[in-house]
């Protein structure tokens, strides 16, 4: 039977939610954004995560946590939505950009938990309220953490247009995945894509490469990635492969219309993890349309992605 501990973060409350017989489980704190602080299969750790809630709180390289209303890099922070143009905050001073929205550290509420003998589930809602001026929008997000028998963890997005007008909408994840103490050693095998080409404030340049590298697992070696791709699979889902000489993880999401069509990769100084992060959209989408979905008013926009152990 999966059984819910809540226990003090710092200022905040840690949700875990586990199986102690089989060692799968999960850790989130709603307060922050939804971040998640663990994920355990077989009682094997595999998220590069935030130990302390001081780490958390800095949010140096947006580990684990939700990415709406877009993700990625938004040009000089600034886009025109129906005639108006809007400034969001600057937050990414070395390029002068935008990046990641606004969902990161935002307090959500615990909507629902369901515990079962062979299934747990947590949902976190933000509601309410416009979330930043740059996006004085009415909106509903919700979402959903899931953990199934033998090992299955997945993530469900909803985001509902509470508004009286269409709004625009991107969302991703930003996980941090790590198997070994060097990304270096890890092979990597990704799905037919094409990488999108960036300038040297990292936003598109409206080229595409076909990209097949890691078409077949490789050795990541001394790759450096901070690198967009853009989905190219016919099929309904998209998987990405990671493995150490002892263990292995498939991170797979949605495809298709306002599902998870965009993956970027992040390799991050240190080099001891790899961020796998399934994005709806291109960077700059707001701008260049790229997977920018329109949400009419009262309707809502959903994907799914996920983690399981190969």
């Amino acid at each position: 039977m999966y059984q819910l501990d809540i226990s003090p973060f710092g200022n905040y409350e840690k949700f875990t939610l586990q199986h102690p017989a089989s060692g799968n489980g999960f850790a989130l704190v709603p307060a922050f954004g939804a971040c998640l602080l663990d994920l355990t299969f077989g009682g094997r750790a595999v998220l590069d995560a935030y130990a302390t809630p001081q780490e958390m709180e800095r949010n140096k390289w947006a580990k684990n946590v939700v990415l709406f209303p877009f993700p990625n890099r938004l040009r000089d922070g600034r886009y025109t939505w129906a005639d108006t143009t809007y400034q969001c905050p600057i937050n990414d001073p070395d390029t002068g950009n935008a990046l990641h929205g606004f969902g990161m550290s935002r307090e959500m509420r615990v909507a629902e938990i369901d515990l079962a003998e062979d299934a747990a589930a947590i949902t976190c809602l933000y509601a309410g309220k416009a979330i930043d001026p740059g996006y004085p929008f009415a909106f509903t997000f919700a979402i959903t953490f899931k953990m199934e028998a033998p090992g299955r963890f997945s993530v469900e997005m909803l985001f509902q247009n509470d508004d009286t007008q269409p709004i625009p909408l991107g969302f991703g994840w930003h996980p941090y995945l790590r198997l070994s103490d060097t990304v270096d050693t890890l092979q990597l095998q990704m799905p037919p894509c094409a990488r999108v080409e960036v300038d040297a404030r990292m936003l598109p340049t409206g080229q595409r490469t076909n990209y097949t590298q890691f078409i077949e697992f490789q050795t990541i070696k001394h790759t450096v990635f901070d690198t967009c791709f853009a989905l190219t699979t016919e099929q309904p889902t998209a998987e990405v492969l990671l493995r150490s000489p002892d263990y292995g993880l498939c991170l797979w999401q949605e495809t298709g219309p306002g599902k998870f069509n965009f993956l970027q990769l992040f390799t991050p100084p240190h080099r001891r993890s790899l961020a796998i992060e399934p994005m709806t959209c291109n960077i700059d989408a707001f701008n260049n349309g790229e997977g920018r979905i329109s949400l009419a008013p009262g309707t809502s926009s959903h994907a799914r992605f996920g983690l399981y152990p190969m």
